[in-house]
């Protein structure tokens, strides 16, 4: 018998202890094979703690323990090991690119920084790449999904920018940064499908996605090899601000740092990408999104740490405004990051613009940035 939350139930488990109302009446009795519907209804009774039979879950807990002590053995059995060897190339490429100037400077320009910023980064990057597990992790995701392995680095490198603005030393922002590389690993445990699925998701499908969080957890909770806020950034990084987020609801100031931290990069980045259900946001937008959410989703004193160190569109390149016409930044207050000065070079009916003029965004609120070109 083990004991388990009922948002992290699956169908064909069995109850070994029967389900009580709040009367003491019996709603499920115990050997009851659990549905998709018995565990809807299990989730609208508000049950929080659920008693199933050892024999399923204990296979679970075996599939968790190779997956922690073998080197990642991947959840798709039938993958190739030449398949996974690839994986592994591709994540050690991916992340000696990450180490060069230009690559990183190109994922996100963050001039108030500085060159000292770039040279921490990259060395705890290079540390990082020589654990094992970790390299093992992201190539898990991304054999699950490459995106998985995508958003993972982005995430990494926008958390340790904000860790480096609130003058983290570089003990903590080595944490931080394996946190925020390793903090969705619970995303293997999902079906392929359920990953990429476009449509509205059942109660079922959402539960089973908000569980990766625990799954992810319980993944980290006993490596001796990463930081142990991993782990708890795995559990928190859905958790939020008001007590709005899952899986336990956690608020402000019982979410740790790192996981307020891992929070904002996440949606940020998630945004500003590309997703299976939806096309990217507009920079610009998801500022606005994460400033708005100031202490109610998100730490607001970290919100605007975030967008005062990052360059959502670094002097020098191209964006399209509301009206039409397409324009290169030449300033940016590092105050409006989503406003900057622009100079006009083609106008909205596409004519080139024989002497460019620039317009202060911040003046002519009017107008907007829709998107960067590239």
């Amino acid at each position: 018998m083990k004991s388990t939350t009922a948002y992290a139930l699956q169908p064909g488990q069995t109850l070994a202890v029967p389900v009580l109302n709040q009367n003491g009446i019996i709603m499920l009795g115990a050997g009851t094979r659990l549905t998709e519907k018995y565990i809807e209804r299990l989730l609208h009774m508000k049950i929080k703690e659920v008693y199933v039979e050892e024999d399923v879950s204990a296979q679970v807990e075996i599939e968790k323990s190779n997956l922690l002590n073998s080197a990642l053995i991947p959840y798709d059995q039938h993958m190739h090991e030449q398949s996974r060897l690839d994986s592994k190339a591709f994540v050690e490429e991916s992340m000696s690119e990450l180490k060069t100037n230009s690559t990183l400077r190109r994922r996100v320009s963050v001039p108030v920084l500085g060159d000292r910023f770039f040279r921490i980064y990259q060395s705890i990057i290079g540390e990082l790449a020589k654990v094992e597990f970790v390299k093992d992790s992201l190539a898990l995701m991304h054999r699950k999904d490459p995106s998985l392995l995508e958003h993972a680095l982005n995430v990494a490198t926008l958390s340790a920018i904000i860790g480096f603005a609130n003058k983290y030393s570089e003990k903590r922002l080595y944490e931080l940064t394996a946190a925020a590389l390793l903090y969705d690993i619970g995303m293997v445990s999902l079906p392929k499908g359920l990953l990429t699925k476009r449509g509205k998701l059942t109660v079922i499908e959402r539960k089973r996605i908000e569980n990766h969080t625990i799954e992810g957890y319980r993944m980290l909770i006993n490596r001796t090899d990463i930081p142990d806020t991993a782990a708890i950034c795995a559990l928190q990084h859905h958790e939020r601000y008001d007590g709005s987020g899952y899986p336990y609801r956690s608020k402000y100031p019982d979410i740790h740092e790192f996981a307020e931290i891992v929070a904002i990069a996440d949606i940020y980045d998630a945004l500003v990408s590309e997703r299976h259900h939806r096309h990217s946001y507009a920079r610009g937008n998801a500022i606005e999104y994460l400033l708005g959410s100031g202490n109610r989703l998100f730490n607001l004193s970290l919100v605007k740490l975030f967008v005062g160190h990052i360059s959502i569109y670094p002097i020098g390149s191209k964006v399209l405004l509301n009206s039409g016409q397409v324009a290169v930044i030449t300033s940016v207050d590092s105050s409006f990051v989503q406003r900057p000065i622009v100079r006009i070079i083609r106008e909205s009916d596409g004519s080139r613009v024989t002497s460019p003029y620039e317009i202060d965004l911040k003046v002519q609120l009017e107008m907007v940035i829709v998107n960067a070109i590239v």
